[in-house]
């Protein structure tokens, strides 16, 4: 019945279309060159001109040979984000296009951002794997519709897709500006300005003969002098870190669009890169969850489009303060982008609609010490009086009844949010007209050449100028050099060539693909040593200035790398690597100062995202440097100890689909539950949850307890208390501390191993199940832990030490099953760092286990008697000083038989010792590469079962269509033979 009724307004659309295209009425195929023709369609222009757009690409799609050798469509929506409809390889037939086209609805807003949508059509669609044959000489066809102006700068995207060799129309109507149109189209002779999209379909001619008939010539972009943008002129002294604090609870649910569409439109008058205004985001209601950090991402698109994807975590507690501390306390970090260091202004943007159930004052207080200019915005429920005394000054603090009318007052807080600075009295914080990059550095890049990557050569050169752009270059401040490599390195330029930013910018401008069939990484890095860090190569090594090599491949080198890079490491060279597409990641994580320092993505278009994380680093002071190279190192001994220890081909592994907790498990926890752990002690489920999520808990499987602890111990659950995992969590969610002045651990150490590790409370120590224990501390304990300690290991019991605050870190080891199983941090918020590692030996197959608890306490046996020995030594050399000089007259005689005989024996035990720890360590680094391979693994799994379930969707909505068509088919044949009958 629906497709007779449509039969009126199909006939009406066909008098309105006769004339109007040739030979239409016929459904004539027009004949027409190759091309790729890409829609990108602004959906906030309403329900009547949508379906009129609509119609007019189904027209376009009905007289175009439409084929992957012929003609391909595309399809991109926008409003303040943009979104893909479909792709120029989607769909291959006219039938198809036009069944997707109904993807395209319209949605209210008031904004659109043109620039973002055509930035969006250059880098996600105009490439080969997503149908475009660019490449391939075919014309390149965007045609734009929009009813309002943009709200973000449209000069540079469209420059950019020109520059590509795509050819972009430009239609608007009601709103739209004509003259940023005619900015966007590469000609005016494109510009089609309408009343009203309805109007199309009747006047298509124009847009229809351009689509048609252009033949664009592909231009191939050669370097020019760099570009002044015009959104860095105006924003050259907007340096801020701007945090966003935003309400998740149930205030502001209905209402979460308005907020979501203040802070884009914040966001959106910002220059957000590294080195220019950075932002984070967390959002709150009982408590925090931080969404992305400040060096998360390094541009404003991939902001935006992160917020756009925002869900509110629900709830009726509002615990503002805490999540304002939580804040000052994880965001603004040097370790998560903060530039506190360098002077830049840190901002807290508090965003609420319901009232605060703590303390807010003393916290906002504490951020103003700590230099973060703190402004509010609220709505609804929210305290107006209360978030002026919140905001650094009054003034600062922004209140409307009305949620609606939030995204209107982006354009109030901005005049204060990048300039009223100074007024506020912000004594610690300064603003260079340049970004710092924290004194002398050398910094080389030495990128992958061959002929495989010359199709994304732009996106190595957009990298390094990404990379370099903040930093202070000059030959008495940072150097930098850039070398290719394939089967042999090729430098194009040294350290000592250029000496401002302007030379060294245009030189990479300049940078053309060097070629070569292959890597030999191994060389490369060899010559990188002898050659680039050379001072007569402008190397400023002798004077102890830092020097960093950044290393970018796009596949594996034919040599080995490990040495050449071990020996650059010796000389003083911090390297990070960054591997991309068909690169190795164990070559990478050998090349890098350490794991943490290796970069992996899939695309070269995804290299963005990672000089602002770069950039942290070779930004950092020297001490500050030298103080985070050797926790990084630190960090490394943990997950050398605990790799995987037997020779198990990797090929085997299976992966499950739920996380695998290494079989039957006790695990029990100690924490801390006196008085002074109270305001953190959201901190502590958290960290107990984080332990738990991953294990495969039953009554078969991991068993769990939780005992706190003060003057004495006070059990919360024992092992046999709960069966699921749900039950568990539930029972953690509801902890209330305990209480209590003061801790007497060892007392609670025997009451853990006497009643909790026992067997009529669930303890299956009987049954050879592994026990673990984790202690968690925040001060001294007032008894001795060391016995009790001992007597828990001697009974088979695992335990992990962790201390937090005023915990002592010689406690907290003696009370470990050995030093390395031992953590210690500042902060109860820090808590979160530790998790994983406890997982990783929580985990571990038994017979695993065993043999790394076994290797554990002989290294550390072996360096303890090694220290011992070496003391012995000592002792014995001063004596047999002390011996000569008393003797005077026998100070030519040789010493005693026994001394001697006495330090051979030593030393022989002490190279011997040396010799077993060299062969552990290279057993380490055997082990470590088994760990490499089972991460590859399971992200090669990851990324099949990814494949997979995108499959079964495809499958799934084919099915539906067919069903739909079956049915439908069904009651035509019913209707048929009732009439037949």
């Amino acid at each position: 019945m629906r497709r007779h009724r449509l039969l009126p307004l199909c006939a009406l659309l066909g008098v309105l279309f006769a004339g109007l295209l040739p030979n239409l009425d016929a459904q004539e195929v027009l004949t027409v060159g190759n091309r790729d023709v890409i829609f990108l369609i602004d959906i906030t222009m309403g329900t009547q001109s949508i379906v009129a757009v609509r119609d007019f690409i189904k027209r376009f799609v009905d007289v175009m040979p439409i084929g992957p050798d012929q003609v391909q469509v595309g399809v991109a929506q926008f409003s303040t984000t943009p979104r893909l409809v479909m792709d120029l390889n989607s769909y291959g037939t006219r039938d198809e296009i036009n069944n997707a086209l109904s993807g395209i609805r319209p949605r209210p807003g008031q904004t659109v951002n043109i620039g973002a949508a055509l930035d969006f059509v250059r880098t996600n669609m105009l490439r080969p794997e997503k149908g475009s044959r660019l490449q391939r000489g075919v014309p390149q066809l965007i045609l734009l519709m929009t009813s309002k102006k943009s709200s973000d700068s449209v000069e540079e995207p469209a420059r950019a897709l020109l520059r590509t060799g795509a050819l972009t129309l430009a239609a608007g109507a009601k709103t739209a500006d004509v003259d940023e149109l005619r900015q966007i189209a590469f000609s005016e002779n494109v510009v089609f300005a309408l009343r009203d999209f309805r109007a199309m379909p009747r006047n298509p001619k124009a847009i229809l003969d351009s689509l048609s008939t252009l033949a664009g010539v592909v231009v191939t972009e050669v370097p020019t002098e760099p570009v002044v943008e015009i959104t860095t002129v105006q924003t050259q002294r907007v340096v801020r870190d701007i945090v966003f604090l935003v309400d998740g609870s149930n205030y502001i649910v209905s209402s979460f669009p308005y907020v979501r569409d203040f802070i884009i439109n914040v966001v959106n008058q910002l220059d957000v890169r590294p080195d220019r205004v950075q932002i984070g985001l967390l959002q709150f209601a009982e408590r925090p969850r931080i969404e992305f950090y400040l060096n998360s991402y390094s541009n404003r698109q991939d902001v935006v489009n992160k917020i756009s994807q925002l869900r509110l975590t629900g709830g009726s507690v509002l615990k503002t303060g805490a999540a304002m501390n939580y804040a000052l306390s994880n965001m603004f970090q040097s370790s998560t982008g903060s530039r506190r260091w360098q002077g830049v202004q840190q901002v807290l943007v508090l965003i609420t609609g319901g009232p605060a159930q703590d303390e807010l004052k003393s916290v906002a207080d504490k951020l103003a010490l700590a230099g973060v200019l703190t402004f509010t915005v609220s709505s609804g429920q929210a305290d107006q009086a209360l978030l002026q005394s919140v905001a650094f000054v009054p003034d600062l603090a922004y209140h409307d009844a009305q949620f609606s009318n939030l995204p209107a007052m982006a354009e109030l807080v901005m005049p204060k949010l990048i300039a009223e600075v100074n007024d506020t009295d912000v004594t610690t914080a300064s603003f260079p007209d340049e970004p710092v990059a924290g004194g002398e550095r050398d910094v080389a890049f030495l990128i992958d050449g061959t002929d495989n990557v010359r199709a994304d050569f732009p996106y190595i050169r957009d990298f390094i100028i990404k990379v370099i752009e903040p930093l202070d270059i000059g030959i008495d401040k940072v150097r930098v050099s850039v070398v290719q490599h394939s089967e042999r390195p090729s430098p194009s330029f040294y350290l000592n060539t250029y000496q401002t930013k302007d030379e060294v910018i245009r030189a990479v401008n300049g940078l053309s693909v060097a070629g070569g069939r292959s890597l030999n990484t191994g060389a490369a890095l060899r010559f990188m040593k002898d050659t680039i860090f050379s001072e007569r190569l402008g190397s400023r090594t002798a004077q102890n200035v830092p020097q960093f090599l950044i290393v970018l491949s796009g596949s594996r080198s034919r040599d080995n790398v490990k040495e050449p890079a071990g020996s650059l490491k010796t000389e003083g060279v911090v390297p990070f690597g960054i591997g991309v597409k068909d690169a190795d990641p164990k070559q990478i994580e050998a090349i890098s100062h350490n794991p943490s320092f290796a970069f992996i993505v899939k695309e070269f278009s995804e290299l963005s995202t990672i000089p602002g994380q770069l950039n942290t680093y070779v930004s950092l002071p020297k001490e500050q440097l030298e103080v985070v190279l050797q926790q990084a190192m630190a960090e490394l001994v943990m997950p050398k100890l605990i790799a995987e220890v037997n020779d198990t081909d990797v090929t085997t592994a299976s992966f499950p689909d739920e996380p695998v907790a290494g079989g039957e498990r006790d695990v029990a926890f100690l924490i801390d539950g006196t008085d002074n752990v109270r305001a953190d002690f959201p901190y502590i489920r958290d960290f107990i949850i984080k332990v738990i999520e991953p294990l495969d808990i039953g009554i078969d499987k991991v068993r769990v307890s939780v005992v706190q602890h003060s003057e004495r111990p006070s059990p919360s659950f024992y092992l046999n208390t709960y069966q699921t995992k749900d039950e568990v969590i539930r029972a953690v969610n509801g902890l209330s501390v305990a209480g209590g002045r003061s801790l007497n651990t060892g007392a609670a150490l025997r009451f853990m191993k006497d009643t909790i590790f026992s067997e009529r409370l669930g303890s299956r120590t009987a049954q050879n199940v592994p026990q673990f224990l984790i202690v968690l501390s925040g001060s001294s304990s007032r008894d001795n832990v060391k016995e009790p300690a001992g007597s828990l290991k001697t009974e088979g019991v695992v335990p992990f030490g962790i201390g937090v605050k005023d915990a002592d870190p010689k406690q907290i080891e003696a009370i470990s099953h050995n030093p390395s199983f031992a953590f210690i941090v500042k902060e109860f918020s820090e808590l979160s760092t530790i998790p994983g590692q406890l997982n990783t030996y929580v985990s571990l197959p038994k017979e695993q286990l065993e043999v790394v608890l076994q290797q554990e306490i002989r290294l550390w046996k072996l360096v303890d008697e090694r220290e011992k020995m070496m003391e012995q030594v000592k002792k014995l050399k001063a004596q047999l000083e002390q011996k000569t000089q008393k003797n005077g007259t026998e100070s030519n005689s040789s010493p005693d038989g026994d001394s001697n005989r006495q330090i051979s024996d030593l030393k022989f035990k002490l190279v011997k010792a040396e010799q077993e720890v060299t062969a552990l360590e290279q057993n380490v680094t055997r082990l470590e590469g088994q760990v490499v391979r089972y991460k590859s693994a399971a992200e090669n799994a990851e990324k099949v079962e990814d494949e997979l379930k995108a499959e079964i969707l495809k499958m799934e909505r084919e099915l539906r269509s067919a069903l739909d068509k079956v049915d439908e088919l069904e009651s035509n044949n019913s209707h048929l033979s009732k009439r037949l009958e």
